[in-house]
C-alpha cells in the first residue's frame, strides 16, 4: 500500500476503495484512478487486451470509455502487471435497475446503442492481438432446433444472408448492468462503461445481447426487451447510417439466441426459473414474430 500510494502520489490520508467482485480482476479505486490487479496468473493476459482495446479507443475520445494512464510492471507493487486506468464517474447501473422506471430504461438503451456505434469505429486493424470470433456461425442450423417450418426456414436463410453483410467490428463483449455506470439521480443518463477485458473483434449485433445481463434485470424489465432491443438498435443503426431492414434481422438474430440458450447450446452458469427467463415456447413464438416481421 505505501507503493501504491507513492506511485500514484497519494497522501496517507486519501481514501482508497477496494473493488474485489469482478471475476478476473481486483480494483482499487481513488478519487481519480481505478487500478485493475489480475485475481491470478491466469488474468494476465486478459488485463492485457483489456488495455490495448482502451488504447486503441483513445483517439476517438469518447467520454464513457476509461483512459489508460499507466501501467506498471513493479515487484514493490505486485507480482503481475497492473493497469491504471481514469476513473469515470456514476454508480453501476446494477444498483439501480431494479428501481427506474420503463421510460428511464427505455431511454438508456437508446444512449448505449448510440455509444457502442461510437466505438465500433475502431478499424480492427488497429487492435491485431484481441481475439477474432464469428458470431453469426451458430446461427447457420437452427431450424430443427427452432421446429420452423419451410417458410420460416426460408427467412431464416436470408436473415443470416442479411446479417453477414455487415463487417466485425471492435465489441464490449460482456455488456451488462455490471459494466455501466450511470448518473446517480434521474435520468440516469450513461457516464461510463468499463471492465473491457472481454474486447474482441465480432459480429456488431452480439453487443446487445441480453442474455448477458443479470437476473435483476431480466426480472424487472424481460417483457420489455424487444423494445430495449429495438431502442438500441434504432440508435446504433442511426449513428452508423445503416439500412432499416437490418432491425428485424436483428431481433430475429436475438430471440434465436434466447432459444439457444433455453435449449441448452449456450446454457446458462446456473439454473434460472422460467418466471424470470421465460419458456421455450415463448422464446419459439418470438422468433416466429421476428420472421413474420421479414417476410412482411
Amino acid at each position: 500500500m505505501a507503493r501504491l500510494r507513492e506511485l500514484l502520489e497519494l497522501g496517507p490520508d486519501d481514501p482508497i476503495e477496494a473493488d474485489f467482485t469482478g471475476w478476473s480482476k481486483l480494483v482499487l479505486l481513488t478519487d481519480r484512478h481505478a487500478v485493475l490487479f489480475p485475481r491470478d496468473h491466469t488474468q494476465v493476459d486478459s488485463l492485457r487486451r483489456e488495455a490495448d482495446a482502451l488504447r486503441a479507443l483513445a483517439p476517438l475520445g469518447l467520454a464513457v470509455v476509461p483512459r489508460v494512464e499507466a501501467e506498471w510492471d513493479d515487484r514493490d507493487l505486485s507480482a503481475y502487471p497492473v493497469v491504471v486506468l481514469q476513473r469515470l464517474p456514476g454508480v453501476l447501473l446494477a444498483d439501480v435497475v431494479e428501481e427506474i422506471d420503463a421510460t428511464t430504461v427505455v431511454a438508456l438503451f437508446g444512449q448505449l446503442g448510440a455509444l457502442a456505434a461510437g466505438w465500433h469505429a475502431v478499424d480492427p486493424a488497429e487492435v491485431p492481438d484481441l481475439p477474432r470470433r464469428a458470431g453469426l456461425d451458430a446461427f447457420a442450423s437452427l431450424a430443427h432446433t427452432l421446429e420452423l417450418g419451410p417458410a420460416e426456414t426460408q427467412a431464416a436463410g436470408w436473415a443470416l444472408e442479411r446479417a453477414r453483410a455487415l463487417d466485425p467490428v471492435l465489441v464490449h463483449g460482456d455488456l451488462h448492468e455490471g459494466q455501466v455506470l450511470v448518473a446517480p439521480d434521474p435520468p440516469h443518463t450513461v457516464t461510463g462503461i468499463v471492465d473491457w477485458q472481454t474486447s474482441r473483434i465480432d459480429h456488431p449485433f452480439v453487443e446487445f445481447d441480453l442474455g448477458e445481463w443479470g437476473t435483476a434485470m431480466w426480472r424487472a424489465h424481460r417483457s420489455r426487451f424487444p423494445e430495449l432491443r429495438r431502442q438500441a438498435w434504432e440508435a446504433y443503426a442511426t449513428a452508423r447510417s445503416l439500412p432499416n431492414d437490418l432491425g428485424p434481422v436483428f431481433e430475429w438474430y436475438h430471440a434465436c439466441s434466447h432459444v439457444r440458450r433455453l435449449v441448452g447450446d449456450r446454457a446458462f452458469p446456473v439454473a434460472h426459473a422460467a418466471d424470470v427467463v421465460g419458456t421455450l415456447a415463448e422464446a419459439r413464438e418470438t422468433v416466429r414474430a421476428a420472421l413474420r416481421t421479414l417476410r412482411a
